[in-house]
Order: structure tokens, then C-alpha cells, then sequence
């Protein structure tokens, strides 16, 4: 159904925590595909000496694509988190580009380089990969998992090029996590501490089926620009600028590291006046699916064909249940 949400005021600590928006970077949308190719061997070209399977990727059918599929992994993951579900769009039909987000996957696991992430090389990331994309095809839809949801985001409010986006378990919170202290975080970074964060703090390096190309942990400032980013979303300062065609927030009962309360207020926020169709994917708490539904090597999360099926039925071109995956079904345009 169609979005009727009315802006609200911002929260008391957003407006007594000012937070600048993040700097804009140069858009150069590709005019054409040699353009969009060549942009897009400069950014492969980042990649060099890089295990293959994080390097960013191009899929294109056999047929001429009308739309472009970007799709950005999840925090301390890879392009290869995805790489299934995309060869699956691919056959359907779907070019799809799986960009490599800046400082992830370095073939050593256990580095530091997080910490030296900033909000401005994710927004210049973004916009690299959406200018590659307005060169390939007619339609640009994107989608995100976790932090890769918050790029998807950043894209669909600040890129006109993007009709469609699917927000899946976008890092707008951590579990836990009030939203005050978030934005504190943000808006004084230095207080945030230099402490490694294991993913799971009893095994450390040592996590059983962890994909061998996602890290085990991560320098807790590592998060902090992605959190600048949704935060500069959330409060209007930096506003989306165009109509959107569809929006749809994943959100999966099992998630036990964002907070899905903060999620849906940020969707709702953002893109409520912003989008003819804002829905929300929830999927089926019987399946005990848990953050990270994607990757094949997680161990408690969706087959290839359900997350396919999962993001065709958000992105408005497949069965709106996704085969008893989402419960309620979702809405699809007619």
C-alpha cells in the first residue's frame, strides 16, 4: 500500500546531539556501458593480491538485463556471502553487481583495518557503485544485509538512480544498544574504546563454520561510520531525495545482534513519505534463521533458494510468501 507517513520531530538527543552529515562525494553517473565497465575495472583493480572470493564481482545474464541487482554484504563479511543467491539472479535474468565494502575481505582475518574506516570512503563506495551501476542497465535496485543494509540505504535516499531497495537487518542499532548512546558514539567517536570484539568471545578465532573469508571480530570503531551514516539519515539531515517505487525491511526473529525496534523506526522514518510501497519481509520465526540468513556457511540460515526467493518476493518480482519464508506475505505492485 502506499507510504502516508507524516514527518515527525526528531528525538530530544538527536536534536541535542548534533551529528554532521557525512561529506558528499563526486557523482559521476556512467552515460553509457564502456564507461560503467571501465569505472567498474577500477574498482576490481582495488582487489589486487585479494583471495577471488572477496573480490567485488560483475554477474550479467545472457540476455540483455534491464535491471541492475547491487548488493553490498554484511559487516566483517564478503562478496562471496551473497555469491549464490546472485549466480541465482543472474539465470533469472538479473545483473548483478556484489561490491567488496572498503577494509573487508583482506586475506588476513584477523586484522585491524576497521579501525580506520570513515563514513566518507563508505559514501564514496556508494556512490562508485551506483554511477557503475546507471551505466548498465535501465533500472537500479539495491540491497543490503546488516551494514550492507545501511549502504543500501544511503543509495536509495541519496541516489536517484535507485527505484527499489531491500533493507535486510540493516545495522541501525546493535542488540542491546540504546539509541542515546548510539548517537553519543557518533557524535563523539573518540569515547567509543579501541577493544577487539569477537563475534563470539569463547572461541574467539576458532568458530566453527565460519566462512574462511569473514572475520572472526572487529575493532569496535570498525562500526561507528556505518552508524554516522544511519544516524544522519534518521534525523533529516540528510533527507531522501527522490520517490521510491518500493522499500521492504527484512526482519527475522531469530536476529540476536541489531535491533529490530530501531530498524523498523529508522524504514519508517526515512522512507515512510518517501516510497509508494514501504512493506516489511518477516520471516517465519519457525525457521530459527538467525542474523546472518545468507552466507552457506551459516549454520542456521536460509538454503540458496529461499534467500533468492527472499529477495526477488522484497524487491516486488517474486511470490510475495517466498515459498512460506515471509509470514504475512508481502505486498507485490500489480
Amino acid at each position: 500500500m502506499a507510504a502516508q507517513h507524516k514527518r515527525v520531530r526528531a528525538s530530544w538527543y538527536r536534536r541535542r546531539l548534533s551529528v554532521t552529515a557525512p561529506t558528499a562525494s563526486m557523482v559521476d553517473p556512467a552515460a553509457d556501458r564502456p564507461t560503467a565497465l571501465a569505472r567498474l575495472a577500477e574498482l576490481t583493480g582495488l582487489d589486487a593480491g585479494l583471495p577471488q572470493a572477496t573480490h567485488t564481482r560483475l554477474l550479467e545474464p545472457s540476455v540483455e538485463a534491464p535491471v541492475t541487482v547491487v548488493i553490498w554484504h554484511g559487516f566483517t563479511n564478503a562478496p562471496s556471502q551473497f555469491i549464490a543467491a546472485a549466480e541465482r539472479l543472474r539465470d533469472a535474468g538479473y545483473r548483478v553487481l556484489l561490491p567488496r565494502m572498503p577494509h573487508h575481505g583482506l586475506p588476513d582475518l584477523l586484522n585491524r583495518e576497521l579501525a580506520s574506516l570513515t563514513e566518507a570512503e563508505l559514501v564514496a563506495h556508494v556512490d562508485t557503485c551506483i554511477d557503475i551501476a546507471a551505466g548498465l542497465g535501465d533500472e537500479v535496485w539495491v540491497v543490503g544485509l546488516s551494514a550492507g543494509g545501511i549502504m543500501a540505504a544511503w543509495a536509495a535516499a541519496t541516489r536517484p538512480e535507485v527505484s527499489r531497495a531491500l533493507l535486510a537487518a540493516p545495522l541501525v542499532a546493535p542488540k542491546g544498544f540504546p539509541m542515546p548512546a548510539v548517537r553519543l558514539c557518533v557524535k563523539f567517536p573518540r569515547i567509543v574504546p579501541s577493544y577487539y570484539m569477537w563475534w563470539d568471545p569463547r572461541v574467539k578465532d576458532a568458530m566453527p563454520n565460519n566462512s574462511p573469508y569473514a572475520y572472526p571480530g572487529f575493532p569496535l570503531p570498525g562500526v561507528m561510520p556505518f552508524l554516522h551514516l544511519s544516524e544522519s539519515l534518521f534525523d533529516g539531515s540528510v533527507p531522501v531525495g527522490h520517490q521510491l517505487e518500493r522499500v521492504v525491511l527484512v526482519t527475522n526473529a531469530g536476529d540476536l545482534a541489531v535491533r529490530q525496534d530501531a530498524a523498523v523506526a529508522f524504514t519508517n522514518r526515512v522512507f515512510g513519505a518517501a516510497a509508494d510501497y514501504l512493506g516489511r519481509a518477516t520471516i517465519d520465526p519457525e525457521l530459527h534463521w538467525t542474523h546472518d540468513f545468507v552466507d552457506p556457511w551459516s549454520p542456521a540460515g536460509g538454503s540458496t533458494d529461499q534467500v533468492v526467493a527472499l529477495l526477488l518476493a522484497g524487491l516486488g518480482v517474486g511470490e510475495p510468501t517466498a515459498g512460506g519464508v515471509l509470514v504475512p506475505p508481502l505486498v507485490t505492485p500489480g
